[in-house]
């Protein structure tokens, strides 16, 4: 057993746990002083222009830009302020700017009206900004902290540009919200409508599966040989933003998951099915080797909504922190997700029926997406790795605990009518 004592909770009771930043390299502190300077000069040339400009009141929305980079896991935790959107605005029309890779995660969302792909070159960004002035967008909500988001809406001609602010980093914003990153993202997210006299969205996040969907999963399931009187459990071992990578990360070690994977299976006559999406080959792989039992299926190749539509049919899926925890919540699938850097209370998905183990080391949390945007490439994109080079936030984490957790959360609706009659029991709004 680990040495440190293991947190398994409900994610909100770590709100406001203190971070513990690593030290930026040079490359990070010069980047850090050019984004403070830049953003030194925007606010103060923001103050200035308010002296001179009328005060506006808030403009009803007419046409709405929402404004989400990242995975698809970070695209479904807006989806409860584009759900309200709608609610609130029902002749608006509704636009989102995401990355290529979390598009599909909007495919048969009824509350938007035109999906828009995030340029994947400088000189794609031209066109970009040409299309939404055209548009004439007139309210853009920028679900980032990062100054560069917020500033393209204003090179946009968006007139009312509403976010966080964080530091100096919301200088063209017309309004905003405190940020804080100890703090549930999504509920965050869902506070930004308060910005134009509404409620804060409600937290729940969606994904949607179609019939199609489910009835290929099922397909693969029968093939497997599942049983419906047995409890069925995925393991998804890959996943997070260094997907395809060498380095641990955000990820549990992949042989645990197979000593886990091996404990439900021989200890419990679990089914077990493998959960393995675009770059988690090698991780998948790794978790097989160490194990001794047969898995009931290894679920890879699929479609997403098949993919999403297998979870579904899961009485619980254990995860890292990735797009398919937030997948597995959003179909109310109870969640046990394994957390290291990340802060507890940020990215994870909330409601009694998830449960997330957090180690707690020393050092961690430590990843502060934000933060370690300046340490790592002009491109974005976040490769993060360890400080220490000990990623003691995961290895930390034994294949026996997860299993308690996994046993006692499967414990709770073993005897309730199955899967989603008991998803209704345990979910957050009931």
């Amino acid at each position: 057993m680990s040495e440190t004592p293991l947190r398994v909770a409900e994610p909100s009771r770590w709100d406001d746990a203190p971070f513990r930043l690593p030290p930026l390299p040079f490359r990070g502190r010069a980047r850090r002083a050019l984004a403070d300077c830049i953003c030194l000069l925007g606010t103060t040339v923001a103050k200035a222009a308010r002296v001179f400009r009328a005060n506006r009141n808030a403009i009803v929305p007419q046409k709405i830009l929402v404004v989400r980079r990242g995975g698809l896991g970070d695209l479904l935790t807006a989806t409860p302020l584009l759900r309200a959107l709608r609610e609130h605005f029902p002749s608006s029309r509704v636009y989102v700017l995401t990355s290529k890779q979390a598009v599909p995660g909007l495919n048969g969302c009824p509350w938007v009206d035109e999906i828009l792909e995030v340029p994947s070159s400088l000189k794609d960004w031209l066109p970009l900004l040409r299309r939404l002035r055209k548009e004439r967008i007139d309210t853009a909500f920028i679900l980032h902290r990062f100054f560069a988001a917020s500033l393209m809406t204003l090179w946009a001609r968006v007139p009312q540009r509403l976010g966080f602010s964080w530091k100096n980093h919301g200088f063209a914003l017309t309004g905003s919200i405190p940020f804080t990153p100890a703090r549930s993202q999504t509920l965050q997210i869902g506070e930004l409508l308060t910005l134009l006299g509404k409620p804060a969205a409600a937290l729940s996040i969606e994904f949607t599966v179609s019939e199609d969907a489910v009835r290929g999963a099922r397909e693969v399931l029968e093939g497997w040989g599942f049983d419906p009187a047995k409890p069925l459990v995925g393991i998804h071992p890959g996943g997070g933003e260094t997907a395809g990578s060498s380095d641990l990360a955000r990820r549990w070690l992949p042989e645990r998951f197979g000593r886990l994977a091996d404990l439900l299976i021989q200890d419990r006559g679990i089914q077990v099915v493998m959960l393995q999406g675009p770059g988690d080959e090698p991780f998948v792989d790794e978790a097989l080797k160490n194990m001794k039992a047969r898995p009931l299926g290894i679920a890879s190749g699929l479609p997403l909504g098949v993919f999403a539509a297998l979870m579904k049919e899961c009485d619980l899926v254990v995860v890292n922190d990735s797009g398919p925890m937030h997948i597995a919540a959003a179909l109310k699938v109870p969640v046990v997700a394994i957390f290291g850097p990340t802060h507890p209370a940020y990215n994870s998905p909330r409601g009694g029926m998830h449960k997330v183990i957090w180690a707690g080391v020393p050092c961690s949390p430590c990843y502060n997406p934000e933060e370690y945007i300046l340490g790592t490439r002009w491109n974005g994109k976040k490769v993060f790795k360890c400080w220490r080079a000990t990623h003691e936030c995961m290895s930390t984490i034994t294949s026996e605990e997860v299993y308690d957790v996994v046993v006692r959360q499967i414990q709770v609706f073993e005897n309730k009518p199955r899967r989603e009659q008991t998803r209704n029991a345990l979910s957050p709004n009931s």
